[in-house]
């Protein structure tokens, strides 16, 4: 690869977080959320039913990883959403009418503001509503995520110009080890990690919010609206889809870093007869020139 191969070690590493991005984005999208809650979110333990859990994770998807231009305005939308669903929830004769305590009804007063009456209702019991500390949670995966989106757009954008950089450039060799080896960082990250997910799950995804977040302002009861919306089997299909998409992608790469290793071959050999066919021309100039 010669002075190419800084080059194409540089690709192969961004390509990797590149494939690994864009599995979490595949994670992000609006039909990810709805499958997954849709599957898992079973509302046995929650005063709401399936279909308002998944009409509620999708909303909550929303205000945590779209980008808002107002936040506070953001937080009235998922308020108002919340205290909707409540109150059909709650409803004489809705079908989990029962569940609803009458504190949590009187909470529900009609004439205050989406946000005072999602605190009053959370304040009888996080199975009603998004608490503070979960809605501040999700301001944080918001910021994270909407933070850092930028600077990983810019990661994907240097993979694929040093890519097309190596392939303008007819650098089939380098391209090949950049195309074949960012997988392959891929996957050896995606093992580890899996053994460890197989092994003991919730350690790595303790282990994982505790990257970003501090402790404790990411853990809720096991019945609170947040973790009834998205259960622990959500989290896993989670996984699943970061890892399918991430995966074939870098099984996509990998095909063309296949080709381009072909590529380089016949390079290679091109060049070579290239080089044997100069040589010969200049040992018949020479014995041309013995002769005379």
């Amino acid at each position: 690869m010669g002075s190419n191969s800084i080059l194409a070690g540089i690709g192969a590493t961004v390509l990797a977080i590149t494939l690994l991005v864009c599995g979490f984005a595949a994670c992000c999208l609006p039909g990810t959320t709805a499958a997954l809650a849709g599957a898992v979110s079973s509302g046995e333990d929650s005063p709401y039913t399936h279909e308002q859990l998944v009409e509620l994770a999708d909303v909550t998807r929303a205000f945590t990883v779209d980008s808002h231009r107002d936040a506070e305005a953001a937080a009235k939308e998922l308020a108002a959403s919340v205290v909707d669903a409540a109150r059909a929830a709650s409803a004489e004769g809705a079908p989990k009418a029962g569940e609803w305590s009458d504190a949590a009804r009187r909470a529900l007063d009609e004439g205050a503001a989406p946000l005072d009456a999602m605190e009053a209702l959370a304040k009888v019991s996080d199975r009603y509503a998004l608490d503070g500390a979960a809605v501040s949670h999700l301001e944080d995966c918001n910021a994270l995520i909407v933070g850092s989106s930028s600077w990983l757009g810019m990661i994907g954008v240097a993979a694929l110009i040093i890519a097309v950089l190596l392939g303008v450039q007819r650098q089939w060799a380098a391209l090949a080890f950049m195309l074949r080896m960012g997988p392959a960082l891929l996957v050896a990250l995606l093992v580890v990690l899996g053994l460890w997910g197989l092994v003991d799950f919730n350690g790595l995804f303790a282990a994982f919010h505790s990257l970003f977040f501090v402790d404790g302002s990411w853990t809720f009861n096991y019945d609170s609206l947040l973790i009834s919306m998205y259960p622990l089997d959500f989290w896993m299909g989670m996984g699943v889809v970061w890892l399918g998409v991430a995966v074939g992608l870098g099984l996509l790469c990998f095909a063309g870093g296949c080709v381009a290793a072909w590529r380089a071959q016949v390079q290679a050999r091109q060049l070579a007869e290239q080089a044997a066919a100069a040589t010969g021309k200049k040992g018949k100039k020479g014995k041309k020139s013995a002769r005379k």
